[in-house]
C-alpha cells in the first residue's frame, strides 16, 4: 500500500513538471536569448523541483514581465521640487510673506514643479524652468540659490553651476546639499518687473465675475471693484439717483476720517448724511461731487501718532493714547520703605516687576514710606532709582561679582551672558522696567550697542554693524583683534585663535579664511551669546504695550534707547525748562520744610518746567515735588554762578541741589 501511494505521488509530480515546462517549451523557438539552465527540463535537485511546482505560476509570470520590461524603452523618472523665482538680480535674502504675495501676483514666487525628462540634459531642464516662469527669459540667464546654513537662516548662497549648466542629476547629488529645501531662481543680468501676470483661461485661481460700479457704471473684475469704489468720484450717466456715503474709519482709537459725498440743487436745504437713497433733480442741474476731509484733531479730539512729523510728539501722542485707554483699569501700587536696606528695596522692586499677566499701562500709584514727599516727584524718583539699577547694577549679589544686567563700555553695552540671570528671566523684568518708565515719562536706558538694538527690533545678526568695543571680555577681544590686518600670525597667536574658534565650533584659522573667521568670532562674541537675552528683553517691552510705536515709528527708538552722551544734563537743558518770574506775578506762599523734599538719583528734567524762586542759601537747590528751582541771590559774577549750577547738576549721587 505504501509503495502504491509513493508511485502515485511520483506520477503526480511528473505530471506537474510536464505541465509547467510545456508552455516554456512551446515558446522556446520564438525567444532569442538562450534559456537559463535552471528553467529547462527537470530541476537538478528535488528541493528545486518542489519549489518550482509550488511557486511556478508566480515565478513564471514575474519572469515574463521582467523580460518584457527589459526589452521595452527606458523608463524616465520624474523630479518634483519646490522652486521660488525672485525678481531682483541682486536679491540675497529669502523673501518674507508679503514679498512672496507680490511675487506670486507677478507670476514668480513659489511653485512645486514636476520635471519629466532626461536628468542629465541641461538644455531640457532650462526650457522647463523658462516655461514655468515665462518672464525669466528677459533676465539674461539665471542662477540657482539655496539657503545658507540652517533652515532658519534668511541668507541665500549661489549653487555652483557645472560647465554644462544646471541639470536634475546635479541638483539631486548629495554633495550639492539641497535635499528638500527650496531652490531659489534669480535673474543674472536684469531685474524683472512685478507687473501682474496675465492669467490664462485654464488657471485655477479664483478671480470672480465682473462687477458693475454703482457710481460710474463701468464693469471691473471682482478683485478690483472694491479699490475702484473707494477712489471713484465720477457720477453715473444712466442713473438718476445718488447715494450719500458716510465712511468712518478709526485706526487704533486715534484717528477718525469723515468723508461725505453729497449733491443738491441750488436753494435746497442742507443735505443730511443718511444711509438711504433719495431722488434728486436731473443730472444737468447737479453740481460736481465734492469730498470733504475733516481734520480729526478738530472734530473728534483724536490725534494720530503714526503721521506726526516729530518723533517726540508722536511718542507723546502714543503714550497719552495708551494711558487713556487703560485709565479705568486696576491701579498698580508700588511701595518702597526708606527704612529698609538697599537690598530689601531692590527686592521689593524686582518682586513688583516679576509679576505675570499685569497690564502695565494701568494707573500707577507710588508710595515712599519714611519720607513726606508727594506729587509727581515720587514717581520720578521711583523710575530714576529703577533705571539707575539697570544701568549701574543691583547690589543684590545673585551672581559672583555683583548683579550687572548690561556690561561693557558706554554706547557699547550688551546684555550679560550670565546663565543664572537668563534662566531667572531677569531680562524680561528689564524689558518691563524700560517700557514702564517710558510710558510714564521716566528716564531711559542709554548706551546700548547699536548692534544689539539692530537685532532687538528685528534686524538680521549678519547685517548688524559690530564694533570691536562691543566685545565685553577683554581676553576674547584681544584674541579676535589678532585676526585684523594682513600680518603673518605667530604660532602662539594661531594657538590662541584656534582654541577660541574650536570652543565655538568654528574651523581653524588659515590664510584663506582669516577675514571670514574674524567676522564669525566677533558675531558670536557679541550677538550669538546674547540672542536669548535679547529675546527676553523684546518680550518684556511687548508686555508694556509700546512695541507698536517702536516698530511703526523707527525714529522713536533713540528716545527709548538714547546714546550715553544724550543723557548728560547741561545748563542749556536746565534753562529751557525754567519758567522765569515776572513783575506782575503774585508772590507764592512759603512752603514748609515738611512739605518739600529732595530726591536723589534723578537725572532727567521734569516735563512741565521749573519755577524759579530766589532764596537765601549758599548753593542752588531744588524741590522736585513742586517743580521749583531755588537760586541764591548773592551771585555777582556769572562764572561763580555757572560753577555752582554745574556742581548742583552733576551731583546725582547725593541728590540734585546738594553739593
Amino acid at each position: 500500500m505504501a509503495s502504491a501511494g509513493r508511485a502515485l505521488a511520483d506520477l503526480l509530480r511528473d505530471a506537474a513538471n510536464q505541465l509547467e515546462n510545456s508552455p516554456r517549451t512551446a515558446n522556446a523557438p520564438v525567444s532569442s536569448p538562450p534559456p537559463h539552465p535552471l528553467h529547462n527540463g527537470t530541476p537538478r535537485h528535488p528541493v528545486d523541483a518542489e519549489v518550482s511546482r509550488l511557486f511556478g505560476p508566480y515565478m513564471g509570470g514575474r519572469r515574463t514581465a521582467g523580460r518584457q520590461t527589459l526589452s521595452g524603452p527606458a523608463h524616465l523618472h520624474s523630479y518634483t521640487h519646490l522652486f521660488c523665482c525672485l525678481e531682483d538680480k541682486n536679491a540675497a535674502l529669502v523673501p518674507n510673506r508679503y514679498a512672496k504675495e507680490r511675487l506670486a501676483a507677478a507670476g514668480f514666487g513659489e511653485k512645486r514643479l514636476t520635471f519629466k525628462g532626461s536628468h542629465t540634459d541641461s538644455n531640457e531642464f532650462l526650457e522647463f524652468l523658462m516655461d514655468a516662469y515665462p518672464k525669466l527669459r528677459n533676465g539674461g540667464g539665471f542662477e540657482l540659490l539655496k539657503i545658507s546654513g540652517t533652515t532658519r537662516s534668511r541668507h541665500l548662497i549661489v549653487i555652483p553651476c557645472p560647465n554644462e549648466g544646471y541639470y536634475v542629476r546635479y541638483l539631486k547629488d548629495p554633495q550639492t546639499q539641497i535635499g528638500h529645501s527650496t531652490v531659489f531662481i534669480r535673474p543674472m543680468q536684469r531685474t524683472l518687473n512685478l507687473d501682474p501676470a496675465c492669467r490664462s483661461e485654464g488657471d485655477n485661481v479664483l478671480i470672480g465675475p465682473n462687477q458693475k460700479c454703482v457710481i460710474c457704471g463701468e464693469e471691473f473684475p471682482f478683485s478690483r471693484i472694491k479699490d475702484h469704489s473707494n477712489n471713484c468720484t465720477r457720477p453715473s450717466q444712466s442713473s438718476g439717483e445718488v447715494q450719500i456715503e458716510l465712511t468712518t474709519e478709526r485706526a487704533s482709537g486715534s484717528q477718525v476720517r469723515f468723508e461725505s459725498t453729497f449733491t443738491g440743487a441750488q436753494g435746497n436745504e442742507t443735505t443730511r448724511a443718511r444711509n438711504t437713497r433719495h431722488s434728486v433733480p436731473p443730472q444737468e442741474m447737479l453740481p460736481s461731487p465734492e469730498v470733504v476731509d475733516i481734520d480729526p484733531t478738530e472734530e473728534s479730539g483724536f490725534s494720530d501718532w503714526r503721521i506726526a512729523p516729530d518723533p517726540t510728539e508722536a511718542a507723546k501722542m502714543f503714550k497719552e493714547d495708551i494711558l487713556s485707554q487703560h485709565a479705568t483699569g486696576k491701579s498698580l501700587c508700588l511701595t518702597m520703605d526708606l527704612g529698609d536696606s538697599a537690598a530689601e528695596r531692590e527686592r521689593a522692586v524686582l518682586t513688583f516687576y516679576k509679576k505675570a499677566n499685569v497690564e502695565w499701562a494701568c494707573p500707577l500709584t507710588c508710595t515712599l514710606k519714611g519720607d513726606p514727599a508727594i506729587g509727581d516727584g515720587v514717581t520720578r524718583h521711583f523710575f530714576a532709582t529703577i533705571m539707575s539699577k539697570l544701568q549701574a547694577g543691583f547690589e543684590m549679589k545673585f551672581v559672583p561679582g555683583g548683579t550687572l544686567l548690561f556690561e561693557g563700555e558706554q554706547d557699547h553695552l550688551i546684555p550679560s551672558t550670565s546663565h543664572l540671570l537668563l534662566e531667572s528671566d531677569f531680562f524680561v523684568v528689564a524689558g518691563r522696567m524700560i517700557g514702564h518708565s517710558f510710558l510714564h515719562d521716566g528716564p531711559c536706558l542709554g548706551g546700548l550697542s547699536p548692534a544689539v538694538l539692530h537685532v532687538l527690533f528685528g534686524g538680521s545678526p549678519e547685517e548688524a554693524t559690530i564694533d570691536i568695543k562691543d566685545c565685553v571680555d577683554l581676553d576674547i577681544r584681544e584674541t579676535i583683534k589678532l585676526l585684523e590686518g594682513t600680518a603673518e600670525l605667530s604660532s602662539e597667536e594661531k594657538k590662541l585663535i584656534n582654541e577660541l574658534a574650536l570652543s565655538w565650533d568654528l574651523p581653524l584659522v588659515t590664510c584663506d579664511n582669516r577675514r571670514w573667521l574674524f567676522d564669525k568670532l566677533i558675531l558670536h562674541a557679541v550677538l550669538g551669546r546674547t540672542s536669548r537675552q535679547v529675546k527676553q528683553l523684546r518680550r518684556g517691552l511687548k508686555e508694556t504695550l509700546i512695541w507698536p510705536l517702536l516698530t511703526e515709528r523707527k525714529d522713536t527708538i533713540p528716545l527709548l534707547f538714547p546714546r550715553a552722551s544724550d543723557l548728560q544734563c547741561t545748563p542749556r537743558m536746565v534753562l529751557e525748562k525754567i519758567n522765569w518770574p515776572t513783575q506782575d506775578e503774585d508772590e507764592d506762599s512759603e512752603v514748609s520744610l515738611e512739605d518739600s523734599c529732595r530726591l536723589t538719583g534723578w537725572n532727567v528734567l521734569p516735563r512741565h518746567g521749573l519755577d524759579v524762586t530766589v532764596v537765601e542759601s549758599n548753593f542752588p537747590s531744588s524741590s522736585t515735588c513742586f517743580h521749583q528751582l531755588k537760586l541764591p541771590g548773592h551771585y555777582k559774577e556769572y562764572c561763580m554762578f555757572e560753577r555752582d549750577i554745574l556742581a548742583a547738576i552733576w551731583s546725582t549721587e547725593t541728590g540734585f541741589g546738594m553739593v
